[in-house]
């Protein structure tokens, strides 16, 4: 029983590792996008915006839209497939 309780706590670990690694990842990518997008966007964006404060408008809207939440799946689909394999390994 040690020996699962060890190994979920190794595979919780390395899970959030993968999902830090793979959040802050994704958050500088989008963050050089906007960047990118603000020095060539000469009129498509308000004049009155700096460039701060234009990533960081871009930044809010990418954390409320559906990419970082699938990021979420680094902990719910290893978990799932464990739990069916371990369902049949039981039940077969």
């Amino acid at each position: 029983m040690i020996i699962w309780i060890r190994n979920i706590v190794v595979i919780f670990v390395l899970l959030s590792i993968t999902y830090v690694v793979l959040s802050a990842w994704s958050a500088l990518k989008q963050r050089k996008k906007l960047n990118a997008d603000f020095k060539t966007a000469d009129t498509s964006h308000d004049n009155t915006l700096s460039k701060q404060e234009y990533i960081e408008k871009g930044m809010q809207k990418y954390n409320r839209s559906l990419k970082p939440k699938l990021i979420f799946g680094v902990y719910l689909v290893p978990i799932a497939i464990m739990a069916v394999l371990i369902y049949l390994a039981q039940y077969s």
